[in-house]
Order: C-alpha cells, then structure tokens, then sequence
C-alpha cells in the first residue's frame, strides 16, 4: 500500500487490530470522517452495529471503550456508526455505501487503496444523530 497522510496512524492501528482488512480500514474511515464532521473530544460517544472488526478503530482511534462507557455495541446492520460529540453536542451516524462494493478493485490492496483514498462523503450516506 502506497504511503499516505495516515500511514503511521494506520500501521498503530493495523498493530493494534493485528492486521488490516477491510473492516478495520471502513472502521478507521468512518471515525476520521465523523471527527472531521463533529470534531473529536474526550467527552465522544459511539454506537457501533455489531462487534466487528471496525469496532477495533473506535477503540485504537477514539479511546471510546465498553469499559469507559464510551462504546455501545447493539445488533444491528453491520457496517454502521453513530458519533456523538458531547462537549458540541453534535452527532452523526454513518453507513457504509452499499454501491461502494461494486465499483472496488479485484485485488485486495488495491481495493484497500481505494477505499482508503476514497472521500467520506462518497464512502459513506451520513445522517444527523442525537442521543
């Protein structure tokens, strides 16, 4: 995988996770889109849908653990995320692009590469959530 503006955030978390796939790379986008969107505090909230490998990014990325009660993990579609800034109180939840996956490459570093490169709006539909 060519060099990027994270490299050295993602290969912490590629240690932390034990690996990079593309659960743990969707993961890694959806919190930068997300801070990006309603900033990052100490003080954040995330609501995953199923406890997958993008769950490991909230963790590496976030601090935000079933342990501190910053990390809800509910049965739901998967590939989801719901952010709540609670110093701005502000939040977004975000889905996975369900078109996403017919446009990825055939090789797998390629399609990493490419969904790493791809922009958060065009990765994932966004909609406001409060709690």
């Amino acid at each position: 995988m060519k060099q990027n503006a994270y490299s050295g955030e993602i290969q912490g978390l590629m240690e932390h996770h034990g690996h990079l796939c593309f659960g743990v790379l969707l993961g890694y986008k959806a919190c930068r889109y997300a801070v990006e969107i309603i900033g990052q505090s100490d003080n954040m909230l995330v609501i995953t849908e199923e406890q997958n490998c993008g769950t490991d990014a909230v963790r590496f990325l976030l601090n935000c653990t079933a342990d501190n009660g910053k990390l809800i993990i509910r049965k739901g579609k998967g590939h989801s995320w719901s952010f709540y800034n609670n110093d701005e109180e502000d939040g977004i939840r975000l889905t996975v692009n369900p078109n996403i996956k017919s446009h990825l490459p055939a090789d797998k570093d390629q399609a990493l590469q490419y969904l790493l490169e791809m922009p958060g709006n065009l990765l994932f539909l966004a909609e406001p959530f409060s709690v």
